[in-house]
C-alpha cells in the first residue's frame, strides 16, 4: 500500500493540545544512545504541518529532563516514545507513572522493536497494556494522522481505535486487536521539515550527543536479521540536496563551537548503504566543504554501501578518509547467505573493497555475525580467516541478536533452524529515575542465539574466545608491525591468531582470559522472567551502573588488555610468532630480534594513554620500526637494522592530548568509559608517537629504501 504523504485529512487546529515526544536513553553509567533525537524531531516538525498547535511539540532525550518537565508541568495530552531494543522498558516505566497520574494521557509507542507477524503483534500489545497505540513502520504520517483523529474525535480514544488508521495498532476496550495495514511511505523526504534548521534540536548540541542525519531511507537488500530486510523498506526514498546542504552547514556551525569547548566533533549518517548512490557523492562534497570551513566532522559513523564499491571508494576519497569503509559480509558461507537471503550482495565485491581501500590508505572494517541460521564453528572461523586475509583493518564480531521486527526473530524461524537462545542485559542500558515522586527502575533485555542445529553451545564459546583474540591482536593494529611482517613473509595472519586461540596464555595473562570466559557464560539467562526478576532486585541496578555487571565484554576486556596486560599480550604474541615462523621453516635470530623490538615499540606506544599521560616511556631499538611501519613494500628486516641501538621516547602530541581529554570528559576514565572510547575512536590515532632521542628521524632511511625499490623496479621492467 502506498500513498502520497500529503493525502488524508486537512490541517486541523488544536490550540490547547500539548504533545511531547521522547527518544529516551540511559544516562547513569554513560549516555547509552548518544545520538541527537533527530528521528522524533522529524516526527514533530512533520506533525506540525498537519496539526496547528499553539505550543510546539516538545522533544526529549535525557530521562532526567523529561522527569523535570513532568514535575514542573504535569503530563501532556499525548506522549510518544521511541521503541528500540535499547530503551523500550525505560519508556514503558515512564508511561506507567504517567498513566497512573493522568490516565487520559494518550501513550504512543513507535519504532522497530515490534514483531513482524500479527499473532506476535497481538501478544506484544496485550503484554504492554498501558500503550494506547503503536505506530507500525514509518512514523511521521501515521503519528500525525493519529493526532488529527484524536482532535477530530474530541479525545474519544475508543472511537479513534475503531477508525482503523493505517499503521496504527491497538487493542480496543472489549479486547479486539486492531492490526491495520501499513501506511504508505513518504517518497520525498524533503516534506519532513528539518529538525535541525528549524531549531528544534538546538538544546541537544551539548558536546555529548552526536548529530545524526539521513540522506535516504530504505534498503534494497532483504537480510532476515535486519529490520529493513522486510519488503516495506525495499525502495529508496531521498532527502533533497538543498535540504542536506542546509542541515550540514547548520550542524557544522554549531559543532565548531562545541569542539572549541571540548565537545565531540563527529557525525552519524543513518543511511543503510551510504556511498552506493551517485547522490551520496554530492553529500560527500558538502561534507568536504564543512570539514574545510568548520573542521567538522572529524569522523563519520556510517554503514557504507554493500555494492558499487568504486563509488564507495570515491566517497572516501572526497572526504579524505573521514569515514571507515565497511564490508559487512556477516558470513561468507554460501549456505548461510542463502538462509538469510543475502545472496544478492556481492561478497567478492566487498572483499575487493578492502584491497582497493588499502591502496588509498583508507580505514576499513567488516562485520561478521555468529550463529546465523546454518552457521557452524568451521564456517564462522573460515569467514573470519577470509576477511582478515583480505586486509580489512578491523573485524567486528557480533552475536545474533533476535530483534523484534526481523524475520529471523519469529517463532517460525527459531523452530526451523533449531535455535538455542538466551537472554542478557544490554550493555549500558540500565538505570533508576525519580518520576513524579515514584522510582522507575529499568534494564533492557535482549534475546541472542547461542546455538543451532549446526552450532553447539561449546562451539559458540570457542568462537567467542576467537572473537577476543581478534579484538586484542588484530583490530586497530595494536601490533601492526607483526601483521606487516607476516604479510611480507607470505604467512597467513589467521594462522598466527589461531596459535594464540589454541595456546595456554602466559600465567600473568590467564586472569584476563578466565574473566572473559566466565563472564561470557554468566551473562546468559535461560528465561527472560528470571532475568527480569534479577535486575529488579535491590541494589542490582547500582551494580550494573558501577560496571560490576552487564558490560560489553569484548571492549571491556580489550581495555583491560591495553591498560593492564599489554606486556603479557606481547609475550603471547611473541611466542605465537616464533611458533608460526618455526612451522614455516623461516625462523632466524634476526627475525626474533626484530619481533622483540617491534613488540617493545608497540607496547610503549599504547602505554599511559588514559592515566599518568605525562609519564613518557623510553626504550632502545635495534631496528627502525617506524620506518618499517611506513615502508609500502618492505622486503627484508635487515634493511631496517640500525648500525647501533637508538633510544626513543614515546610522546603524545597536542592534538592527541586534546582528543583523549575530550573523550575522557564525555565517557569517563572507568574501564567501561575507556571501553566506550575504544569502541568509538580509531584507536591508532591515540597511540604515542615514537620520537628519536638523538633528533634524527626515519625519513632518510625510508627515502633510501623507496629509492632502492624504485631502481629495482626499473631494472625488473
Amino acid at each position: 500500500m502506498t500513498m502520497a504523504a500529503t493525502s488524508g485529512p486537512a490541517r486541523v487546529h488544536a490550540p490547547n493540545l500539548r504533545v511531547w515526544l521522547a527518544d529516551l536513553t540511559y544516562t547513569q553509567q554513560t549516555v547509552a544512545s548518544d545520538v541527537m533525537p533527530a528521528a522524533v524531531g522529524g516526527i514533530a516538525t512533520f506533525t506540525e504541518t498537519l496539526v496547528e498547535l499553539d505550543e510546539p511539540i516538545r522533544v526529549f532525550k535525557y530521562p532526567e529532563r523529561l522527569a523535570e518537565a513532568l514535575d514542573r508541568e504535569g503530563p501532556p495530552d499525548v506522549i510518544g516514545f521511541s521503541n528500540y531494543i535499547w530503551n523500550s522498558r525505560l519508556s514503558y516505566g515512564f508511561a506507567k507513572v504517567i498513566k497512573k497520574v493522568k490516565p487520559k494521557t494518550v501513550v504512543v509507542f513507535g519504532g522497530p522493536n515490534y514483531p513482524v507477524n500479527k499473532e506476535e503483534q497481538e501478544s506484544w500489545l496485550r503484554g504492554w497494556p498501558l500503550v494506547d497505540f503503536v505506530i507500525h513502520k514509518e512514523g511521521e504520517l501515521a503519528f500525525a494522522r493519529l493526532v488529527q483523529a484524536l482532535v477530530a474525535a474530541d479525545w474519544d480514544i475508543e472511537q479513534v481505535k475503531r477508525q482503523s488508521l493505517s499503521s496504527v495498532h491497538c487493542i480496543t476496550a472489549d479486547g479486539e486487536p486492531i492490526l491495520t495495514d501499513t501506511v504508505g511511505r513518504i517518497r520525498d523526504l524533503t516534506q519532513i521539515p528539518s529538525p535541525y534548521t528549524t531549531g528544534r534540536l538546538d538544546e541537544f548540541f551539548d558536546g555529548v550527543l552526536l548529530p545524526i542525519i539521513q540522506t535516504n531511507r530504505g534498503c534494497p537488500f532483504g537480510c532476515t536479521f535486519c529490520v529493513e530486510g522486510v519488503g516495506y523498506y525495499n525502495k529508496i526514498y531521498r532527502n533533497g540536496a538543498e535540504k542536506i546542504d542546509l542541515e550540514l552547514d547548520y550542524i557544522g556551525r554549531h559543532m565548531n563551537e562545541l569542539r572549541r569547548k571540548g565537545g565531540r566533533n563527529d557525525l552519524f549518517i543513518a543511511d543503510s548503504n551510504f556511498g552506493m548512490y551517485r547522490e551520496d557523492l554530492d553529500t560527500c562534497r558538502s561534507l568536504a566543504r564543512t570539514r574545510a570551513e568548520y573542521k567538522w566532522p572529524e569522523y563519520i559513523n556510517v554503514a557504507t554501501g554493500k555494492n558499487a564499491k568504486e563509488r564507495v571508494l570515491e566517497a572516501s576519497r572526497i572526504i579524505d578518509g573521514a569515514l571507515r569503509l565497511s564490508g559487512s559480509v556477516q558470513s561468507l558461507d554460501r549456505g548461510v547467505l542463502e538462509n538469510i537471503r543475502r545472496a544478492n550482495i556481492s561478497a567478492d565485491g566487498l572483499m575487493d573493497l578492502a584491497l582497493k581501500a588499502g591502496e588509498i590508505g583508507a580505514n576499513t572494517y567488516s562485520e561478521i555475525i555468529l550463529a546465523l541460521p546454518g552457521d557452524s564453528r568451521q564456517a564462522h572461523f573460515e569467514t573470519v580467516r577470509t576477511v582478515i586475509e583480505a586486509g580489512f583493518t578491523n573485524v567486528y564480531l557480533f552475536q545474533l541478536m533476535l530483534l523484534p521486527g526481523t524475520e529471523v526473530a519469529s517463532d517460525e524461524s527459531k523452530a526451523r533452524w533449531g535455535m538455542v537462545t538466551r537472554y542478557r542485559v544490554l550493555p549500558r542500558c540500565y538505570g533508576h529515575f525519580n518520576v513524579l515522586g515514584q522510582e522507575v527502575r529499568a534494564a533492557e533485555i535482549e534475546e541472542i542465539c547461542v546455538g543451532n542445529d549446526s552450532l553447539s553451545f561449546q562451539d559458540y564459546l570457542d568462537c567467542r574466545v576467537m572473537h577476543l583474540i581478534v579484538t586484542l591482536f588484530y583490530n586497530d593494529g595494536i601490533f601492526s608491525s607483526l601483521l606487516k611482517l607476516l604479510r611480507m613473509l607470505n604467512l597467513p595472519i589467521f594462522t598466527w591468531l589461531k596459535v594464540m586461540i589454541e595456546a595456554e596464555p602466559p600465567p600473568r595473562l590467564a586472569p584476563l582470559f578466565a574473566s572473559f570466559r566466565s563472564a561470557t557464560q554468566d551473562e546468559l539467562w535461560g528465561a527472560r522472567e528470571d532475568l527480569e526478576n534479577f535486575v529488579a532486585g535491590p541494589g542490582i541496578a547500582e551494580k550494573f551502573i558501577a560496571g560490576e555487571l552487564g558490560n560489553n565484554l569484548l571492549f571491556v576486556h580489550k581495555t583491560l588488555g591495553i591498560t593492564q596486560y599489554i606486556d603479557e599480550l606481547a609475550e603471547l604474541a611473541r611466542d605465537a610468532m616464533k611458533r608460526c615462523l618455526s612451522d614455516a621453516g623461516q625462523i632466524s635470530e634476526e627475525l626474533v630480534e626484530f619481533i622483540e623490538d617491534a613488540l617493545e615499540f608497540h607496547c610503549n606506544r599504547a602505554k599511559n594513554l588514559f592515566f599518568d599521560r605525562n609519564n613518557e616511556p623510553t626504550i632502545e631499538l635495534r631496528y627502525d620500526i617506524p620506518a618499517f611501519e611506513q615502508a609500502p613494500h618492505p622486503e627484508s628486516v635487515e634493511d631496517f637494522r640500525f648500525a647501533g641501538p637508538r633510544k626513543y621516547r614515546f610522546a603524545l602530541d597536542q592534538s592527541q592530548e586534546e582528543l583523549i581529554e575530550r573523550y575522557l570528559g564525555i565517557y569517563g576514565n572507568t574501564a567501561v568509559g575507556i571501553g566506550r572510547i575504544i569502541s568509538k575512536v580509531y584507536v591508532r590515532r591515540l597511540f604515542r608517537q615514537a620520537v628519536p632521542c638523538d633528533g634524527i628521524g626515519s625519513e632518510a632511511l625510508l627515502g633510501k629504501l623507496n629509492e632502492n625499490q624504485f631502481r629495482l623496479a626499473g631494472l625488473q621492467n
